[in-house]
């Protein structure tokens, strides 16, 4: 056995005595080693010490790659040693360009020198000694790059040859970025409002071109309306039917966006309300689905048996619409249930689509589609479904506008062509179906409905 242990790693100085280390066999202790320059001069080295180990001292006359053999026995070793003249000039990186402090999520150009680096040398930028940020290359003497960070802290910056021999080390200030004011925003928006109250909400949308579209969502998760800009203004009306301090955004982009809180109280007591969505799910209704500005309301019946009682409790009536919601999404496809509002047996109405989208009721689908559960084919509905569905109607008659609900007027409809129908009708004067029931609607009582919400509507 024959190893070298130490050697010189960079160049040697001609004429400078350096030593070369290392180990043999315990055999060959005593014997000398014999050294061989550049293939063709020979000469003796030292004894090889007791232990094995031995240590040659060296100097070259002449500069060059010079070749040196050591050998004992039939064992030997080589190595190739830089010599020059001269002692070459040491490489030297540092930072010269650097910002003191640096906002989150903006860019900066750092750069500095590269002293003795050759053109082209690859170098790299590593950030609190474990995130590679940049491997900029070096050009006449210098080096630059772009760089960001998406934290605030102190961050500590090298810049390190590609060996990993050489670097500089700077620190920078990341900190937190102003933020900007949002260019959509609220005008005077209600601190307060009652539970299913038409609410219109209005604000600003500065630089932003007329026809754009906005978003107003509650509890970053409920979508309420679309609205569109129009002379830097927005304008949506919406309805809010659960209590409590509500979150409303007006959201123009994921960066820009405003906030307010509106607390949403009780009604009196007898007041008519919807049972929100809430009530039965936590997946609110597609926010793809295309938008819906109501010309009418269309009534049904879900045409499903065993339909709760009219003493059920709401946790009865909630898996229904469970069952109402699967047979419409798993059973027909549809995204939704295609209803917009469902009255119950007991009287209770559940808001079922969002009344902002476009239901799946009646093939046109211009208005809100609001069906009695049950089979009303020879039955009528009871009392409670009559003054559940006079009071729904008139309020959203009164909410989006309708102001005659017996007057006919040209209608479309998906399997007649036009028709003359009241703004209140029946899903058979649309398509060619039995729903609602008979002929006229007379099982779910919709001429007394219309002449119901009509008179309130004029009164």
């Amino acid at each position: 056995m024959l190893q070298i242990t130490q050697a010189p790693q960079s160049p040697v100085l001609v004429q400078q005595r350096f030593s070369i280390l290392g180990v043999a066999s315990p055999f060959y202790a005593g014997n000398n080693l014999m050294m061989t320059i550049d293939g063709q001069f020979r000469t003796t080295g030292p004894e090889i010490n007791v232990d094995g180990t031995w240590q040659i001292d060296f100097l070259f006359q002449q500069a060059g790659n010079r070749r040196l053999k050591i050998q004992v026995g039939t064992e030997s070793v080589e190595l190739t040693i830089p010599v020059v003249s001269t002692a070459p000039q040491a490489r030297q990186l540092q930072f010269t360009q650097v910002p003191t402090r640096l906002p989150v999520l903006q860019t900066a150009t750092i750069g500095g020198t590269a002293a003795n680096f050759p053109d082209g040398s690859a170098l790299i930028l590593r950030a609190d000694q474990q995130f590679d940020l940049a491997k900029p290359f070096v050009n006449a003497g210098k080096w630059q790059t772009t760089i960001g960070f998406n934290q605030p802290g102190k961050r500590v910056l090298e810049i390190i040859s590609s060996d990993g021999r050489d670097r500089a080390q700077t620190a920078i200030d990341v900190i937190a970025a102003q933020p900007r004011p949002p260019r959509v925003s609220f005008t005077n928006p209600p601190k307060q409002v009652k539970v299913e109250a038409t609410l219109t909400l209005t604000g600003d949308a500065t630089n932003y071109n007329n026809g754009d579209q906005l978003i107003l969502r509650a509890d970053q998760t409920l979508e309420l309306a679309r609205p569109r800009v129009q002379d830097g203004k927005w304008q949506a009306q919406t309805v809010l039917r659960q209590t409590g301090q509500r979150l409303i955004e007006i959201i123009g982009s994921e960066q820009d966006k405003a906030q307010t809180i509106i607390q949403v109280i009780s009604a009196e007591a007898g007041t008519f309300q919807v049972q929100p969505r809430a009530t039965w799910t936590s997946t609110p209704s597609p926010s793809d689905l295309p938008n819906l500005q109501p010309k009418g309301i269309t009534l049904h019946h879900t045409f499903l048996k065993n339909a709760p009682a009219t003493n059920a409790s709401i946790a009865d009536e909630a898996a229904r619409m469970r069952v109402i919601y699967n047979g419409h999404v798993n059973g027909n496809g549809w995204a939704d249930i295609g209803y917009h509002f469902i009255v119950m047996p007991s009287g209770r109405v559940y808001s079922a689509r969002s009344e902002t989208k476009r239901g799946a009721h009646d093939v046109v689908n211009d208005g809100l589609g609001v069906a009695f559960d049950g089979v009303y084919s020879t039955v009528t509905i009871n009392q409670a479904m009559y003054n559940a569905a006079v009071a729904l109607c008139t309020l959203l008659c009164k909410r989006y506008g309708i102001t005659n609900t017996v007057t006919p007027i040209p209608t479309p409809t998906g399997d007649f062509g036009t028709r003359n129908l009241p703004r209140m009708m029946g899903h058979r004067d649309r398509v060619a179906t039995e729903c609602p029931g008979t002929e006229g609607g007379r099982t779910v009582r919709l001429p007394d409905i219309r002449q119901a919400v009509n008179g309130n509507l004029a009164s």
